[in-house]
């Protein structure tokens, strides 16, 4: 349950940038929706019932491919307290968005492999989906709510539901910070935060 909710919660510090997607004609909107950029992200859980907290951290990039569709690329590496290493993830996603007005409600479908520790689970894979709504609060602050869920096709783990609040802010128009916290099944909680440098 552990590594569970730890790689749940290192794709939710990636989905804070890969949930973020209008096309490049879109500059003035704020959030990294439709936007292209690399980012890098930080997550820390709280993990229920543990006496050790997870942590994760992301290197990702995003490209809109389609007026209302991004693809989004990602590494992820997550370890417990304590410098117990749980393994590494990497994962493909797509975003689909529609505009409306300040609103831009999506979806994304997440797929991924999991090369973990074998002392504590084994290498596998997992999916996630994602369905929210980013919010343009001002010309550079940005609001995101969303509910996921994550699983590994039925194999030996339980599958998590999440919920997600999150805000982009752009420091200059190049550079966007992120910051979002999640609640996961079975009273877990995680924070993130990162960077991303568009392009």
């Amino acid at each position: 349950m552990k590594l569970v909710a730890v790689i749940a919660a290192s794709l939710l510090s990636v989905a804070a940038f890969a949930q973020t997607a209008s096309v490049e004609t879109e500059t003035a909107s704020a959030g990294l929706l439709g936007k292209r950029y690399v980012g890098v992200g930080f997550s820390w859980t709280d993990l229920n019932r543990s006496s050790v907290e997870g942590m994760g951290a992301a290197l990702g990039v995003n490209v809109p491919v389609t007026a209302n569709v991004d693809v989004s690329l990602s590494y992820g590496y997550a370890w417990l307290e304590g410098a117990q290493d749980l393994g590494h993830t990497g994962v493909a996603s797509v975003t689909g968005y529609t505009v409306q007005g300040a609103n831009k409600p999506f979806a994304t479908l997440s797929l991924g492999y999991d090369w973990a520790n074998s002392i504590v689970d084994s290498d596998h894979g997992f999916w996630g989906v994602d369905v929210g709504v980013q919010r343009s609060l001002t010309e550079k602050l940005a609001a995101t709510f969303s509910v996921g869920y994550d699983d590994d096709f039925g194999q030996h783990r339980v599958g998590l539901w999440s919920t997600t609040i999150g805000a982009d802010y752009a420091l200059t128009s190049k550079l966007v910070a992120s910051a979002a916290v999640s609640y996961i099944e079975y009273g877990s909680i995680a924070y993130s935060a990162g960077l991303a440098y568009r392009f």
